[in-house]
């Protein structure tokens, strides 16, 4: 059992890994990579590699090694619900129903109970699961109460000001190490999205890179503290999907946001990278790219001329 575990919590922090990665299904699984990410050797990584074949998240092609079986969300539901259970399911329908407003934002045990017709331990272990993850706090008396959640378009704009105050500076952090593993997974996928024709990428694909982009910056920093706060938030992101109604050429254009940030990356221009990512952020607040500069905000073209 305890051997159990430990392939479970290591499958936990490979998927981890994937999600921020932005690897998708077929995606290899290379050992060698996984192993240098969660600071581990080879050998248990092959054996919770093992672990997530049995959870049908992983498989084996036929040229050797394992594949994901399946897009990364997917893959992470299918963990928690191997290894929670109806508890891990129920977590998973709380959170739909908090996103669809079909909860309030401050729940008991009872209401969990009568809505969902499970036990007081089920509902109890769903809380904690959901408090673990960032999404709910425990208030007075029998009350959760829920986080604020960044596609509530009341809070998109606090989601926005907070990571405004935060990713930039993560960037110029003095312990800031880009992972340049991640960075170029990252930009082939970026690549490939921007490579579609005009109105064909799917705002699904495009949110899935965002985060993967974002959660590369806050990875990087440096700052335990920084990286544990950007990828909490993160993480409520991923839950509510805040990519909102984007169109094709908003998309397009962060896409190329997110290379052009990644080059001054690259060759260490951490200032420019920062000063990007705040037009960035700000643009994608605002969500009105201005006609008169269709392609690049006027501050990018001046980071650009800098170069």
């Amino acid at each position: 059992m305890a051997g159990a575990d430990r392939h479970a919590k290591l499958a936990e922090q490979i998927l981890d890994a994937v999600l921020g990665m932005g690897l998708r299904r077929g995606d290899r699984l290379v050992e060698k990579q996984l192993a240098e990410t969660c600071n581990v050797s080879r050998t248990p990584i092959r054996s919770a590699l093992k672990f997530l074949e049995g959870q049908g998240v992983a498989e084996k092609p036929e040229d050797g090694g394992f594949v994901l079986a399946c897009d990364a969300d997917d893959a992470v539901a299918r963990l928690r619900a191997g290894s929670g259970g109806r508890d891990g399911e129920l977590a998973e329908r709380i959170i739909r129903d908090r996103n669809a407003r079909r909860l309030d934002s401050a729940v008991n045990i009872s209401d969990l109970i009568r809505r969902y017709a499970v036990t007081r331990n089920a509902a109890q272990k769903a809380l904690e699961t959901l408090q673990r993850r960032g999404v709910i706090e425990r208030a007075e008396g029998q009350s959760w109460v829920f986080a604020r959640m960044p596609g509530d378009r009341a809070a998109l704009a606090d989601s926005y000001d907070f990571r405004l105050m935060l990713e930039p500076q993560a960037i110029l952090s003095p312990g800031f190490r880009l992972d340049e593993a991640r960075a170029t997974l990252v930009r082939t996928r970026t690549e490939a999205l921007l490579a579609q024709s005009d109105h064909s990428i799917d705002p699904a694909d495009f949110r899935e890179i965002d985060l993967a982009f974002h959660r590369l910056i806050a990875r990087s920093s440096g700052n335990a503290f920084v990286t544990e706060t950007l990828m909490a938030h993160h993480g409520l992101r991923a839950m509510a999907g805040d990519s909102g109604d984007l169109n094709d050429f908003r998309i397009r254009q962060a896409l190329d946001e997110h290379v052009r940030i990644l080059d001054y990356l690259s060759q260490d221009q951490y200032e420019l990278a920062a000063d990007l990512m705040r037009v960035h952020l700000r643009i994608s607040r605002n969500r009105r790219p201005s006609v008169a500069n269709r392609g690049a905000p006027a501050l990018a073209f001046a980071l650009r001329a800098a170069r």
